[in-house]
């Protein structure tokens, strides 16, 4: 059998040894919670208020990211609901929202009692495109919820521009995006809001899950930071809680392991990209024609949450599923589709399975939209058309120069044997 016959039909595959697993944590970690411990154990508490490492975690946050203020939150969703909770926002408000992000930054605008409004995204990328934006503003649009999906910087001068026409809040979810880079600013610190979260899957985690809420606004800060604990009345006079919020607050353990972490979020963020690098280097000496990697659509460098390669059908004997297929039986994690992302066509939200039955926001009388014209599934034919042509790869930082070689044959491997 040849050498070039592909593993997915009984082939060699270009690599046999298991895929390099991820680790997180070492000893830097584990002295972190073991501090925590000892110092529980002579009285001090877990929670954050008597203690040192939340308050010394958000300053910490704040100066790496370059913003005046930071809020520890329990979950990246959390960090969205706490930054729509800031605006104080009325319900019936619209918001518009990435079409490609996770449904955790989507649901708090719904908890909110505002309503989503989708923009589209590119067709090879994707970030929403601010070309879709204008036609979707209302007298009641009041934010826009920018997501910076893979770590790839949205394009925020031309968001911010719309946004300061049309007197708008912009909220970035930097979700997969630590340490990215816009121009010379990191994300995050570049709209009004940055939203963080902290789980393990991402760049940083707080011990599994966490968040963060970053800004310059000292008036947001704090209405954030009353968000996040049940509407507690921080820096006011006032006798008892001032609005309505949720109890999303961290502990000191969470944010011990979180402080390590930040210390790691550089490095982290630079190995990717040299990963990337090595790896787009070695796809090119393989001359693939059937994807090429994703373009990034404004000035900054990305994150790089996982690695993405525009697919193109024309040129190949394979469907993107099979193609990707293909790639990944050869032993390299190469071809998953993000269409699991595209919320706007997500049974949940087209059911508007919210409240009960009731199908709030959408039939509140503070809402002056028309639910009639409201067909998510179909406002979004740029994001459609990307999810089916855009592949994702593994990236992280445990992942070396021979490994991105590996993964360039592979694609190359099948890229010969597919291409027309």
């Amino acid at each position: 059998m040849s050498d070039q016959e592909l593993a997915i039909n009984g082939g060699p595959k270009v690599r046999e040894q298991p895929w390099p697993e991820r680790l997180q944590i070492d000893d830097r970690e584990v002295e972190a919670v073991m501090r925590v411990m000892e110092a529980a154990k002579k009285g001090n508490p877990f929670e954050r208020y008597g203690g040192v490492e939340v308050d010394t975690f958000e300053q910490e946050f704040a100066a790496a990211i370059g913003t005046k203020f930071a809020t520890a939150v329990s979950s990246g969703t959390a960090s969205i609901h706490t930054a729509l909770g800031a605006l104080r926002l009325d319900a019936g408000s619209e918001v518009i929202c990435a079409p490609i992000t996770d449904p955790g930054a989507i649901m708090p605008v719904l908890w909110n009692n505002c309503v989503p409004i989708f923009a589209d995204s590119y067709e090879d990328n994707f970030n929403m495109d601010p070309a879709s934006i204008p036609a979707l503003i209302t007298d009641q649009t009041r934010a826009i919820v920018c997501g910076h999906i893979t770590g790839c910087p949205c394009d925020m001068d031309a968001i911010l521009e719309i946004a300061r026409k049309h007197d708008l809040y912009v909220i970035e979810d930097c979700a997969q995006a630590h340490y990215g880079r816009y121009h010379d600013k990191l994300l995050g610190s570049v709209g009004h809001i940055g939203c963080f979260s902290l789980m393990s899957g991402k760049h940083t985690t707080a011990g599994g899950q966490g968040g963060m809420v970053v800004t310059d606004d000292e008036e947001l800060y704090w209405n954030a930071k009353r968000f996040a604990d049940r509407g507690k009345p921080f820096n006011s006079d006032a006798p008892g809680n001032l609005f309505l919020g949720m109890n999303y607050r961290v502990t000191e353990l969470s944010a011990a392991i979180g402080r390590v972490q930040l210390e790691k979020m550089p490095a982290i963020t630079q190995a990717r990209r040299d990963y990337v690098a090595a790896f787009e280097a070695a796809l090119a000496k393989e001359e693939v024609v059937c994807c090429e990697p994703v373009p990034l659509h404004a000035e900054g460098e990305s994150a790089y949450w996982f690695g993405t390669l525009l697919f193109h059908a024309d040129r190949c004997t394979k469907t993107m599923a099979e193609y990707g297929e293909a790639v990944a039986a050869e032993g390299v994690p190469v071809g998953g589709s993000y269409a699991g992302a595209l919320v706007p066509v997500a049974q949940w939200i087209n059911d508007m399975q919210t409240y009960g039955q009731s199908r709030e926001p959408w039939t509140s009388p503070h809402w002056k939209g028309d639910i009639s014209k409201l067909n998510y599934a179909e406002s979004v034919p740029q994001a459609l058309k990307c999810v089916e042509q855009v592949m994702r790869y593994s990236v992280h930082e445990c992942q070396s120069p021979a490994d991105a070689e590996d993964m360039a044959k592979a694609i190359g491997k099948v890229d010969r044997a597919c291409r027309k």
